[in-house]
């Protein structure tokens, strides 16, 4: 039923739920803690078929359980196994069963007094395969001192560190980490969890497998998850272009940024929007930032407006005059990118919003003018960009609350703007409040000045190219967030996809955000 089922993303509270569903369909926990104890012996024998001795770090829950059904398996095939039981035996019945069951596959276990002594270390630099099963996904704060300590005890170069289900000490829900198992490979079940999409969890799964314990199809579709964003969602929005195709049928989109101190940011924006494959674009800007832009982008059409002696946007009679009539019959304008921030900008920026009838993109300076009024933030056909600085002012909260817990920060701020979010930074997410995907493609070298708005232009071509689709064939209003999700979700992952191209080509300390434009070649 669903493809892509590995690139489900599941709370700690939804794989409850979907352990339910799958025991209520007739496979029970203990059977899923065999499926998932023999899908981690099966994984570590093609990961590491050379390694002979494997070491178990055991906890008392249900992770530990799946740690001794892994270790008969790997007894079974002729491996040395040891469990090591660092909190003491088992709490629950099924794991005490499958404790069991590896005793009387003659597997030595060692009980706590044992895991804490010195001369231990000497047997941890024999293991040839280390698996961390002490705590599971429900794990959250601080991991208990022993534990710390054990773990630096174990951080042994020449070892490969593997987790099971979520390295101990991870948030599966957050993303935080108070102390962790610094994993080589974590091999996960049922589905990846959410908090491992994130920061500073992700940097310590290593690589990720997920491994299926019999979870059916149709319990997914009870718990709506989130998904991890694939480059199949820049194929699907842009078919190839037929020989009868028009400028006006990929869109026109209007781009009103920059001002005379911020011209490149105008600039960047324009040109990735036009590279990302609209057909028409108009720039309103300062004239400063027109000229240069014509010498870079002589295809955008521009409309030249008044400045204030510093080079910013006035709320002149003139400037509306000149934007009425142009946000008439566009696809999608983009507000923001080097505008600034004054009180005429502010109050330019609210007659646009009052003023326009199609999807509005609105970043940087665009976020922080509207954020002491995101009343004012048009419902059902905004798109927000925010980095987690510009998400913590329109939130009111600090930049460190919102990086705690990004996930339910950016869907809080869709929420309460009933607009579509992008909360840009490692591990990108976009969500309108209920939906969720999650991006992690990119990299560091895009980590510079210019680069949000390469992904602004790219966000306003993608949705410009969307609303033409949506207009022609006139789709009913209501449908238009769904197409304009999906537009966001695309173009997020056409820029992390044209940075990783970029970084493939240069070292990422070289790189410009200009050459991400460059690189959409390699892509569309």
């Amino acid at each position: 039923m669903y493809e892509y089922k590995n690139d489900f993303l599941v709370t700690p509270e939804q794989m409850c739920v979907l352990e339910k569903l799958t025991e209520q369909a007739g496979i029970s926990y203990a059977q899923m803690m065999e499926n998932a104890g023999k899908a981690l012996a099966e994984i570590l024998l093609e990961e590491y078929p050379d390694k002979n001795n494997f070491l178990f770090l055991a906890g008392t829950g249900n992770n530990g359980g799946d740690c001794f059904v892994a270790a008969s398996y790997l007894k079974q095939a002729g491996k040395q196994v040891v469990i090591d039981l660092p909190l003491g035996e088992s709490k629950t019945e099924i794991s005490r069963n499958a404790y069991q069951k590896a005793l009387e596959n003659k597997i030595t276990v060692r009980m706590e007094d044992q895991v804490y002594a010195e001369e231990n270390d000497c047997d941890f630099e024999t293991a040839e395969v280390i698996i961390d099963g002490i705590f599971g996904t429900g794990f959250h704060g601080k991991l208990p001192k022993e534990i710390e300590i054990l773990f630096d005890r174990i951080f042994l170069d020449h070892i490969p560190h593997v987790a099971c289900d979520i390295p101990s000490g991870g948030d599966g829900l957050t993303g935080q980490v108070n102390g962790i198992f610094l994993a080589d490979l974590t091999v996960t079940f049922g589905a990846e969890k959410i908090g491992m999409s994130q920061y500073p969890l992700r940097e310590h799964c290593g690589k990720i497998r997920v491994a299926d314990i019999g979870i059916p199809d149709f319990a997914f579709s009870k718990i709506c998850p989130a998904w991890r964003l694939r480059p199949e969602h820049i194929k699907n929005q842009f078919p190839e272009r037929e020989p009868t195709d028009y400028k006006n049928k990929f869109g026109h989109a209007l781009v009103i940024a920059g001002s005379s101190r911020m011209r490149g940011a105008c600039v960047l924006a324009s040109m990735a929007c036009m590279r990302s494959g609209v057909g028409l674009l108009t720039c309103a800007s300062a004239e400063q930032t027109l000229s240069a832009l014509s010498v870079r982008l002589p295809e955008s059409m521009c409309l030249p407006l008044k400045t204030d002696p510093d080079g910013f946007f006035l709320n002149s009679k003139s400037n509306q005059n000149l934007l009425e009539p142009a946000m008439k019959n566009k696809s999608v304008i983009l507000i923001g990118c080097g505008m600034g921030v004054t009180d005429q900008t502010w109050e330019l920026l609210k007659f646009l919003l009052a003023e326009s009838k199609c999807p509005i993109i609105l970043d940087a300076d665009g976020l922080n003018a509207i954020a002491s009024c995101i009343e004012c933030i048009p419902k059902g056909r905004t798109v927000l960009t925010p980095h987690p600085g510009e998400a913590a002012r329109l939130l009111g909260i600090s930049t460190e609350e919102v990086q705690e817990d990004r996930i339910a920060s950016a869907k809080k701020l869709a929420e309460i703007t009933g607009a579509i979010v992008i909360l840009k930074g490692a591990g990108t997410i976009v969500t309108d409040g209920e939906q969720v995907r999650v991006c992690n493609a990119g990299n560091s070298g895009m980590a510079r000045a210019g680069s949000g708005d390469v992904l602004a232009g790219i966000v306003t071509s993608v949705a410009a190219q969307t609303m033409a689709l949506f207009t022609r064939y006139q789709l009913p209003s209501f449908a238009m967030p769904r197409f304009l999700y999906d537009a966001a979700c695309t173009a997020v992952m056409l820029h992390a996809v044209a940075g990783d191209r970029t970084a493939e080509k240069m070292p990422m300390q070289y790189m410009l955000p200009q050459d991400i434009i460059e690189s959409l070649q390699d892509i569309l």
